[in-house]
């Protein structure tokens, strides 16, 4: 791990220690946990899968999830190779509109990139950790005074850096996992 990555896992895990411990969570009034089931149709169009448990417990949102995507060409450094990402997450969320509005976090994602040039079966898979900040805003179709079970709607991105980067040669060509990218996502979900 290159020392700016190592500074923004440090800045990140700093992060969510202050808002765990800030003393509005602390102090607030105890609210019963939600469970949530969400996936972003976008992955399913880009011939993967996603979904993700969620459970929101006063200001805050923690979720798990498996995800998978065929990356579009438009995101590789070159175009002739094909990379199809899949791995888990865990995402930490604060709500700053309690449950519904804007939220922002961190997350943190181990996965493999299978990663080899259009047309070959020679495939590489290059596995690693990749930490990143996050925000969006959360939709809620349900009544307030059912605490907003139902169906919600929550656009988000991403600053994801990964914590090893890696470059592929194969048939003359090079291909160089990104330092940083980011990670656009509508996730459509049922709050329970």
């Amino acid at each position: 791990m290159n020392t700016n990555t190592f500074s923004t896992f440090i800045t990140l895990i700093t992060m969510l220690i202050l808002f765990i411990y800030s003393p509005e969570s602390v102090a607030q009034e105890k609210e019963q946990a939600r469970l949530e089931v969400e996936v972003d149709p976008l992955a399913y169009v880009l011939s993967g899968y996603s979904v993700h448990v969620g459970l929101t417990y006063g200001k805050f949102r923690s979720s798990v999830g498996t995800y998978g995507i065929k990356q579009p060409s438009f995101q590789l450094d070159n175009d002739a190779f094909t990379v199809y990402s899949s791995g888990f997450d865990l995402k930490t969320d604060y709500l700053f509109g309690k449950t519904k509005g804007f939220h922002a976090g961190i997350q943190l994602s181990y996965g493999k990139d299978k990663i080899g040039l259009k047309g070959s079966a020679d495939k590489e898979n290059l596995w690693g950790l990749s930490i990143g900040a996050r925000g969006g805003y959360r939709f809620m179709f349900g009544k307030a005074e059912n605490k907003y079970k139902g169906f919600y709607i929550n656009p988000w991105a991403a600053l994801i850096c990964p914590t090893n980067a890696k470059t592929i040669n194969k048939g003359g060509e090079e291909y160089k996992q990104p330092a940083v990218f980011i990670f656009p996502a509508v996730h459509v979900g049922w709050r329970f």
